[in-house]
């Protein structure tokens, strides 16, 4: 079903959320299952084969391990680790892809989805460098610059997913689009944040190693989802507020109704 796409709170914001994350959970995690997670277990059974485990307080033998294995295997955990973040790049473009399309009330498949997110990856990943590189320069100013600047860019991914609008332009139009948004997004990045913290702990809790990084990989593409979801929420959100975004899907919803009153009268008539 569709959901409210209109100007929303934080707390509608975070409700409609969590609804698209419960009512689209499979279709979503499907998508992070054959994007995110695979690249994710890979670095993390390669570290935990050829890491030694820290256990604290860590005794001077354990760092000097640690610090060795880390000189032997470094740049292939490294090659790793940055395949990982491009497959979570792409995932997560995917992932708001269908996330918009469930928001809109519009059917999505996993194909679509990555056929999306691979149309638009290398402006994404164009965008996201500069927005990197700002967030990084704001934050050697000062950390308060820094979370400044990484609000600006929140809605960097669902405008260059959903509008096609990549680079310079897209971080100008979520700058935009943040104005007047800063403090309520400060606040449900926290509450992401904290529930986030919350459930990764709960991995932490299984004895067994392999399980574990098995369940904190599921956990973390999960966390993805309901985090997209937010964003996705709060970028119609904003849109609502200053392009009056709601009232031109009723206008196209209106036409679209006109249309087909139209062609079945036409179908009558002949």
């Amino acid at each position: 079903m569709a959901h409210q796409i209109r100007q929303l709170s934080l707390g509608g914001v975070l409700d409609e959320a969590i609804a698209l994350t419960k009512e689209h959970f499979g279709a979503l995690f499907r998508i992070v299952a054959v994007t995110m997670l695979p690249p994710l277990l890979i670095v993390s059974f390669y570290q935990f084969a050829v890491m030694p485990q820290l256990t604290f307080p860590f005794q001077q033998e354990q760092f000097v391990a640690w610090m060795e294995a880390q000189q032997k295997h470094g740049n292939i955990i490294n090659v790793l680790s940055i395949a990982s973040a491009v497959a979570t790049i792409l995932g997560n473009a995917a992932v708001v892809h269908g996330v918009s399309c469930a928001a809109l009330g519009q059917p999505f498949t996993t194909k679509a989805a990555l056929s999306q997110a691979l149309k638009i990856f290398l402006p994404l990943i164009g965008t996201s460098v500069l927005g990197g590189l700002a967030v990084f320069v704001g934050t050697l100013l000062c950390i308060i610059p820094g979370i400044i600047v990484t609000l600006w860019f929140a809605f960097t991914t669902p405008i260059v997913v959903i509008e096609g609008v990549g680079g310079i332009d897209a971080l100008k139009r979520s700058k935009t689009l943040t104005e007047g948004n800063l403090g309520s997004m400060f606040v449900c990045g926290a509450v992401v944040a904290v529930i986030q913290l919350g459930v990764v702990a709960a991995p932490h809790l299984v004895p067994q190693p392999h399980a574990a990084i098995v369940l904190g990989a599921v956990v973390q593409c999960a966390l993805q989802i309901f985090s997209s979801a937010a964003v996705v929420m709060f970028y119609f959100s904003a849109r609502c507020q200053h392009e009056q975004f709601d009232l031109q899907l009723l206008v196209d919803a209106v036409e679209a109704e006109i249309v087909l009153e139209a062609d079945d009268e036409e179908k009558q008539a002949t």
